[in-house]
């Protein structure tokens, strides 16, 4: 199928596309999501704004406590940046899994955001760290968690993701990255596990942070780990942090998998991410 007829537009700065995002116009950034549907008419716009080409959209900032990234930063400099690797290495980690190179040299982090995919890794990694948005339109700015965006209606009428703010890691944060993926050239991810674990000087866990997606219809986190903290990280304490992942779980029976089979492969995914967050910080702390 072709799509719909459609205007287009390539505006050269953000004043300019501010100005000029009007009701039916569609941001056209990476287009990995957009165009499939556009061809398939699953979706619709009375105008493309391109905004590869807009200043102000694709800038990579590595402060000493937060790392900001243009909404247009591709996922394969992402993988590749040596500043994303050194600030907030499993953001970098999970960038590399998104799709192969074609997807990856075009995709866009705000543009995975924005897509909201359940099962997309990069919003997964914004859940699990509280990064937060910067949006804008011709009158207003506001920042919001990301986790707040994925939802319906997140983001407003003739709003424009910015640029996304993730806090700098510790140093002694260990992380793990864990995803299962569906066969085949493409590799859209099923369900994937996050995880990051400081320890304390005696060797209990100080922090405990995760995030899963593919399994419900965002990006979900664990509500609370006090309980989870001041304990030795051994099988038990790990058993028990995928057992809750997996019960909090809501996943979806589709023509790749069951939901049954989702909710285990949390579990099963949870326990590796927590293996390697807690090896890595073994490694970090003196």
């Amino acid at each position: 199928m072709k799509p719909a007829p459609f205007g287009y537009a390539r505006p050269r700065d953000l004043p300019e596309l501010l100005d000029a995002f009007g009701e039916g116009d569609v941001l056209l950034a990476g287009g990995q999501s957009l165009l499939p549907d556009l061809n398939e008419r699953r979706r619709s716009a009375r105008r493309l704004l391109d905004i590869n080409g807009t200043e102000g959209l694709r800038h990579l900032d590595a402060g000493p406590d937060a790392l900001v990234l243009g909404a247009v930063t591709r996922h394969a400099t992402l993988a590749a940046s040596p500043q994303v690797r050194a600030a907030v290495p499993v953001l970098s980690a999970a960038a590399a899994r998104v799709g192969h190179a074609a997807v990856r040299t075009r995709g866009t982090l705000g543009g995975s955001i924005a897509n909201g995919d359940p099962a997309a890794e990069l919003p997964g990694v914004a859940v699990l760290l509280d990064a937060h948005a910067e949006l804008r339109t011709a009158r207003d700015t506001r920042t919001a968690p990301v986790t707040a965006l994925l939802r319906r209606g997140g983001i407003g009428p003739g709003e424009v993701l910015v640029s996304v703010t993730f806090p700098r890691m510790s140093a002694r944060d260990g992380w793990g990255f864990h995803e299962l993926s569906r066969p085949g050239a493409y590799a859209f991810p099923l369900v994937s596990v996050a995880a990051v674990v400081a320890l304390s000087d005696d060797g209990t866990v100080a922090s405990l942070r995760t995030a899963v997606t593919g399994a419900g219809p965002i990006p979900y986190a664990l509500e609370s780990t006090r309980s989870l903290t001041g304990r030795e990280p051994g099988p038990e304490w790990a058993g028990e942090v995928a057992d809750r992942l997996s019960g909090s779980a809501d996943p979806v029976s589709d023509g790749w998998a069951g939901a049954a089979y989702r909710r285990r492969m949390v579990r099963h995914l949870a326990l590796r991410a927590l293996a390697d967050a807690v090896g890595r910080a073994r490694e970090a702390t003196p």
